[in-house]
């Protein structure tokens, strides 16, 4: 066994844990409060609860003498709200907005849960102390918590229960792979634009120039060209003056020649997009909200490890100085 802190440290972040928040009221009447993830229930009767807070804490001298304290488990969401309580800032709760508990003690709102606790009793438990409350009202909600593990936080993700295993080939995809499974959702969302697109006349290759200028307008024809060739279009000058002819786009005539979307041409996008988002919503509600969130993330991820031109990735906007 090792004797370095640093180790045991990282096998103790093996546990993994919600986050708490804990508050309280010093005696000259100033709002104290940390982030601790030593949180544990204790009893259901009467109701109990118990953190730990080190010696060393600038806030140990506050939560031993007060009477009554909170712990706030916080949300998913809530990630900011663990770094400044966990921060040295001298008012952690400036321009928070907070109610009063039992000896006016600050609450913190939007929680996952909250516990409002009478100080029962404080144990020696070597270079912490350990306190127990005794639960005078909580609040909770169905808001996913934030997790912590490894030194890093997370969120949960519900167990999808047994695995179902699929006969494979090697002719063909199977349900248990990663293109399999997003290919079918991707042709879920898409089908009643790909429709509407249909009715409205336009090839792949206009539905492209169009998408390209809906992501940013006033692109050249060899871009535009160049993008629609690496997702399998042929964008050609013919495809351009079709477009062009509807009124759905504008080229200019110095060069380099650039194109834009039209009045129309903007219009028939949002319409587009309207009808994909709408597909997409539908899809996505078979999720929580914190699943769609961790779904999000990680196809962020592996979007963004490589860019083919395609989707177009949108530029973020510059930040100004102030």
């Amino acid at each position: 066994m090792s004797n370095d802190p640093r180790i045991l440290r990282n096998a103790l972040g093996s546990f993994a844990t919600g986050v708490t928040v804990v508050t309280t009221r010093s005696a000259d009447g100033q709002d104290i409060g940390r982030t601790a993830n030593s949180f544990s229930s204790v009893s259901l009767d009467p109701p109990m609860i118990l953190w730990s807070l080190a010696k060393t804490s600038s806030s140990f001298d506050d939560f031993r003498q007060a009477g009554h304290f909170a712990v706030h488990i916080l949300s998913a969401e809530q990630s900011d709200i663990s770094g400044l309580f966990a921060s040295k800032k001298e008012d952690k709760f400036e321009g928070l907005t907070v109610e009063r508990g039992d000896g006016d003690i600050p609450l913190l709102k939007d929680c996952a849960a909250r516990f409002e606790c009478r100080t029962a009793h404080q144990y020696e438990g070597g270079d912490h102390i350990i306190f127990v409350g005794e639960i005078t009202g909580f609040e909770h909600s169905s808001t996913p918590p934030l997790v912590f593990h490894g030194g890093q936080y997370g969120r949960l993700i519900r167990h999808a229960g047994e695995n179902t295993s699929f006969e494979k080939t090697e002719s063909s995809l199977s349900p248990d792979d990663f293109i399999y499974q997003i290919s079918r959702v991707f042709y879920q969302i898409r089908n009643d634009a790909v429709v509407e697109r249909r009715r409205r006349g336009w090839s792949g290759a206009d539905y492209a120039v169009l998408t390209l200028l809906g992501h940013e307008d006033g692109r050249t024809l060899d871009t535009i060209s160049e993008i629609g060739r690496s997702r399998g279009d042929e964008i050609t000058d013919e495809t351009m003056a079709k477009l062009e002819a509807e009124g759905l786009i504008e080229i200019d005539g110095t060069a380099p020649r650039r194109a834009h979307l039209t009045g129309a041409g903007r219009k028939a996008m949002m319409e587009i997009v309207a009808m994909l988002k709408a597909a997409e919503a539908d899809c996505l509600a078979l999720l929580d909200e914190n699943e769609v969130w961790v779904l999000k993330q990680l196809l962020n991820r592996l979007a963004t490890s490589t860019d083919s031109g395609w989707p177009p990735v949108r530029q973020q906007a510059a930040v100004a100085s102030a």
